[in-house]
């Protein structure tokens, strides 16, 4: 779906390591974009569309983040030169630290800072 029909901005965030469990086998991957509902996870591996994955990965600050969701797509299918190879998640149900991380870097990427926020 191109940019501009998204109905949630798509933010990217530098490329932060993870580990993907998905039917039975782990791989490892980066994650690149991510969404309110949903990211993207930059990887060798290719999930197939309706499969069910685990993912962590460690914030910036320290913390470390469990999720789970349903990979919506995956880049096998695209014929558009220079996609890295990944795969599309989208989260059900995000927990409350994967929306304080998206808030975050929401914050940053619209130039406000931590005073701005409230959260000083």
């Amino acid at each position: 779906m191109p940019h501009s029909q998204r109905a949630r901005p798509r933010i990217e965030v530098p490329e932060i390591p993870l580990r993907v469990l998905c039917e039975g086998e782990e791989s490892l991957g980066t994650l690149s974009r991510i969404s309110r509902a949903g990211f993207f996870v930059c990887s060798e591996h290719l999930p197939r569309p309706g499969a069910v994955v685990a993912v962590q990965f460690r914030l910036p600050e320290g913390g470390l983040i469990d999720l789970r969701g349903e990979v919506r797509w995956n880049t096998k299918t695209l014929a558009e030169a220079g996609v890295p190879p990944g795969f599309g998640v989208v989260l059900r149900d995000p927990p409350r630290e994967y929306r304080a991380f998206f808030r975050t870097v929401l914050a940053r990427a619209e130039g406000k800072s931590e005073a701005e926020r409230g959260e000083v």
